[in-house]
């Protein structure tokens, strides 16, 4: 696929679905196993910065296509690119899957779930429902959207509670582009565009995901104060312009400490794993899981 992977598969997440998985994987003694959800507009490929880093360190990534995401239409008849959830109850459904797709290939090694972004909002949903009786070591969460900062158009956002009645699969552009302000990583920058113009990378959202995620939004920020088995590495970025870093540091202040290591980079864009300091940040990352091991 062009994304440096060792290979790809595909999940069957249900009866009709079918979603690509890339895998980064070292020849032999995986010591541990990064199950890696993607953000908003992203795709798996997006994973092969932090995938080949950690791979020389003998921990193997897998990386899943999320519906409406990356390789979706290719698979999925009537699919396209952008950023849509149905529910995310559904997404928290296929993570599950796909853990279970992982687990049954690493039946011992122990699991980390890797998450960006909108990636890091269904992370959480993620653990607090299905994923708290499953066997995670861990979790690490880069700029987690638990508010966004994105503008919608002003008139999409004065109606978009009527229309998701009437076309929630409407496709919006923000009021922005955001595809610059995401690293100073000037290369990994022209990867996203160059990924846009494939049409692997979506450039729009949906009037449902816009209103599934606020939804869900508030639900994790009330009940995260129920999270109290595993624990958390946060890295949130100072030069946000997609998700708000005051109020995702608010969020995590009724985890318990022992629970949370909370990091956050005052020059960086959104996309911590993919910027310029990204070796500080994969360093402080591998030192955190030692112990956890």
């Amino acid at each position: 696929m062009g994304y440096s992977e060792t290979k790809t598969e595909l999940l069957q997440a249900d009866e009709k679905t079918k979603l690509l998985v890339y895998e980064w994987l070292p020849q032999n003694n995986v010591k541990a196993v990064f199950l890696a959800i993607h953000g908003g507009m992203a795709h798996g490929g997006d994973w092969v910065t932090p995938a080949l880093y950690f791979k020389e360190k003998n921990v193997a990534t897998y990386a899943v296509d999320l519906r409406w995401h990356g390789t979706y239409p290719k698979y999925n008849k009537g699919g396209k690119t952008y950023a849509h959830v149905n529910s995310y109850e559904e997404t928290t459904r296929d993570i599950d899957k796909f853990y279970s797709f992982i687990r049954e290939k690493h039946p011992e090694t122990p699991i980390f779930i890797i998450a960006h972004s909108v990636g890091g909002l269904n992370a959480l949903h993620y653990g607090l429902t299905i994923g708290k009786d499953r066997d995670i070591n861990g979790y690490i969460l880069s700029a987690p959207w638990i508010k966004s900062v994105v503008a919608l158009p002003k008139v999409a956002k004065a109606l978009v509670n009527l229309l998701v009645k009437v076309v929630p699969n409407m496709a919006l552009k923000p009021a922005e582009e955001l595809t610059d302000v995401l690293t100073h990583d000037e290369k990994i920058t022209a990867r996203h565009h160059a990924d846009e113009e494939a049409g692997i990378r979506g450039t729009k959202g949906s009037v449902k995901f816009v209103v599934e995620s606020e939804k869900t939004q508030a639900w994790v920020f009330e009940y995260l104060k129920n999270w109290k088995k595993n624990p958390m590495f946060i890295i949130l970025a100072g030069q946000d312009k997609l998700a708000d870093t005051d109020v995702v540091e608010k969020a995590f202040k009724v985890i318990p400490g022992e629970l949370i290591t909370l990091l956050k980079y005052n020059g960086n864009y959104h996309e911590n794993f993919n910027e310029v300091n990204r070796d500080e940040i994969f360093t402080r990352i591998w030192d955190w899981m030692q112990k956890l091991l």
